[in-house]
C-alpha cells in the first residue's frame, strides 16, 4: 500500500520505521500479536486510515492511544520512527492537534519508551528539548538521527 499523505506529509516515509519496529517483534505472525492493543500496530493504523480517508486529522483519535501495551521496546528501533515524525511535522505551532497524523505516530511511539506524553509544542528543537527533560538517553539518539539526512 501506498502511504500518500495529505498537506505534503510523506505518510509513507512514517511508515516504514514502524514497519521495521513490526518486522522485529516477537509477536508478530502469532495470535499474541493484536494491532488494535499495541502502540505500533495503533500507530500503523493511524496512517492506513489516513491514507483510505485522505485526511490528515483524526477527531479523538488522541484518546485511542492503547496505553497498556507494555512490552519491552529498544529505544534504538523506535528512534527513526519518532525522527521521521519530527522530520514531517510542519510545526504548525498555535495551529498544532494532538489528532494530527503526525502526533498520533508520534504519541504512540513515545508511549513505549517515556513514562509520560509529551505536549508537542509546534517546533522540532522544542520537542527535541523536552525529550531531554524526561530521558538525556533517547535525546542524544534522537538528535543524532535527526541530523541524518
Amino acid at each position: 500500500m501506498r502511504y500518500a499523505g495529505p498537506a505534503g506529509v510523506d505518510l509513507e516515509k512514517m511508515a516504514v520505521p514502524l514497519e521495521n519496529i513490526c518486522s522485529h517483534c516477537d509477536y508478530k505472525g502469532s495470535p499474541g500479536c493484536k494491532e488494535p492493543e499495541c502502540l505500533v500496530g495503533f500507530a500503523r493504523r493511524v496512517l492506513r486510515y489516513a491514507v483510505q480517508k485522505g485526511l490528515l486529522d483524526v477527531p479523538g483519535a488522541s484518546s485511542l492511544i492503547p496505553k497498556g501495551d507494555f512490552k519491552h521496546y529498544y529505544p534504538e528501533a523506535l528512534v527513526p520512527a519518532l525522527a521521521e515524525t519530527c522530520r514531517q511535522c510542519k510545526e504548525c505551532r498555535d495551529n498544532h492537534t494532538p489528532d494530527c497524523v503526525v502526533a498520533l505516530v508520534r504519541s504512540s511511539v513515545e508511549f513505549t519508551v517515556l513514562s509520560d506524553n509529551i505536549p508537542y509544542p509546534g517546533s522540532v528543537f522544542m520537542y527535541l528539548a523536552r525529550i531531554k527533560e524526561q530521558n538525556s538517553d533517547l535525546a542524544a539518539l534522537l538528535a543524532v538521527e535527526l541530523s541524518k539526512k
